[in-house]
């Protein structure tokens, strides 16, 4: 019987995995290509401004939904681990009221403090309305955030990855409309039309996924106790992650202030910093960040299966799900790290027209093994309540990177920041995977996990580009596609003929 239900977790995890992938990736590829097209219409000053704005935004968002999704995750899983199912409804209902609180106080703060952080903090005018267009999507996006976790709890994933579709598209419907409207005003209505967008696209969400939510509510009669008791632990669970990142979405905050900042005091002019910080961050890290998207869909899943099992004391299969995660991610890892490094050039001349957002693309894709790592490293410490660790260890890497922000830049321009990136993302990882291995036994094959996909990607590259020599890196989007394409098949290829020649030798080696 226990065979059994663990197949049947096994296949719902991997099920859930695989559909919140399949959207991820086609949400991604499709956010790639429109940022693409929007930093094509706004130009990279626009893009720098609005990712200047949109890191204020971030911190606002953080206050708003202040570690509520994780804990609904933790919180309904663990009592669906534990066999307390009747609880699951008062759970969310602390949920809902702790959402509405802390949306509602982060969007008075945006929007009133909006004058005084965009005229003297930001010291850009341009910047006010947009902020206060953006406190109108804090409360959507903190309740959204509370269904999202109860639907991940409860591991029925289509509702929510629905509703991502649908913002998606909201999304890019009504910001092409406004961008093409507002656009006329200059780099600081073009901002305004995305802020705008991004809003609509709140607002959207949150009906569509409460929508979703009542009618799930009458199929599996969520029921549950005293909401004020749930609102306690919901809080207890909650305030010691919102703390965490409260003072982590400040030091970012600060540090991304930081970055144009220390670019003018190393004597760019405003137009200047605004255009290499949007070149890094605001074209080259979503490349380097794109094929995360099947490890976050994943990695988000790991919460509650390491919740549930740490609160049923089943250790070895925490053991083997962990020593699974870590070798499949390194191995994704560096394959994604050689196609990105490989393709480098080619992937920001078609996407944006820039050789210097493949530049940076280049610098990135030596850590991308180890981000994407600590990015499965951490969801599955957040599983076994390691929280305060991780709090800990995000605000000393915070830390750091604005000192050394504040350090480089000036000295470096913009590739100081690359370096500052590549830095910290080793110190992050350094100090999780050492907790991790403290609290639960995992084994690392380095072998099959990174040594031989790293050769074999490489060699597929290279076979790709002297097969696909057409145009240098001026190539066209689909070209670079099945260049790409091309590359992977024949990966996948060699995989297939290494297991058939392992599985040929197993087989003779157990006639003989």
């Amino acid at each position: 019987m226990n065979i059994i239900k663990m197949s049947e977790n096994r296949y719902k995890f991997y099920r859930s995995g695989l559909m919140l992938t399949a959207v991820a990736l086609a949400m991604r590829s499709v956010a790639m290509l429109f940022g693409a097209f929007v930093t094509r219409a706004v130009g990279a000053e626009g893009i720098g401004l609005y990712t200047v704005i949109s890191t204020v935004y971030s911190f606002a968002v953080t206050l708003a939904t202040s570690g509520i999704s994780l804990t609904v995750t933790r919180l309904v899983a663990s009592a669906i681990g534990e066999g307390r199912e009747e609880s699951v409804g008062s759970v969310l209902r602390g949920a809902i009221i702790y959402s509405l609180a802390f949306g509602a106080l982060a969007s008075l703060l945006l929007f009133f403090g909006a004058e005084l952080i965009g005229g003297n903090i930001l010291s850009d005018k341009r910047s006010v309305m947009p902020l206060k267009v953006l406190s109108l999507a804090l409360i959507p996006t903190s309740l959204c955030s509370a269904l999202s976790g109860y639907f991940i709890g409860v591991r029925r994933v289509g509702q929510s990855a629905a509703a991502q579709v649908l913002s998606q598209a909201v999304k890019i419907i009504v910001t092409v409309i406004l961008i093409n409207k507002m656009s006329g005003l200059g780099v600081g209505g073009a901002v305004l039309g995305l802020c705008l967008g991004v809003t609509v696209t709140e607002v959207v969400s949150f009906l569509f996924i409460y929508a979703e939510f009542l009618i799930d509510r009458k199929i599996h009669a969520v029921r549950g106790g005293s909401d004020r008791s749930r609102l306690g632990e919901v809080t207890r669970v909650a305030i010691p992650l919102a703390l965490s990142a409260y003072v982590r979405s400040v030091l970012l905050t600060v540090e991304h202030i930081l970055i144009p900042k220390r670019l003018r005091d190393g004597g760019e002019s405003s137009e200047e910093a605004y255009s290499h910080y949007g070149t890094l961050h605001g074209m080259a890290i979503p490349i380097v960040i794109y094929p995360m998207s099947p490890l976050s869909s994943f990695s988000g899943l790991l919460v509650p299966e390491f919740a549930a099992d740490l609160a049923a004391g089943n250790r070895e299969r925490m053991s083997r799900i962990a020593s699974e995660a870590m070798n499949m991610t390194l191995l994704y890892a560096s394959v994604s790290a050689v196609l990105l490094y490989s393709f480098s050039e080619e992937l920001g001349y078609a996407l944006y027209g820039s050789y210097d957002a493949g530049y940076y693309v280049a610098i990135l894709a030596f850590v991308v093994p180890i981000m994407y790592l600590d990015h499965v490293t951490d969801a599955v410490l957040k599983g076994i309540g390691e929280q305060v660790y991780s709090m800990w260890v995000n605000i000393s890497d915070s830390l750091l990177s604005v000192f050394l922000v504040w350090l480089l830049i000036p000295r470096m321009g913009i590739l100081g920041y690359a370096v500052v990136i590549v830095a910290m993302e080793g110190y992050n990882f350094l100090l999780s995977i050492i907790r991790l291995s403290q609290k639960v036994h995992f084994k690392i094959t380095p072998i099959s996990s990174v040594v031989l996909p790293l050769i074999l990607t490489y060699l597929s590259a290279a076979l790709a580009e002297r097969l696909f020599r057409f145009g240098g890196s001026g190539v066209s989007t689909l070209w670079l596609f099945l260049k790409m394409l091309f590359a992977l098949s024949i990966l996948v290829a060699a995989y297939g003929l290494i297991s058939a020649l392992k599985a040929r030798g197993r087989k003779t080696k157990a006639a003989t």
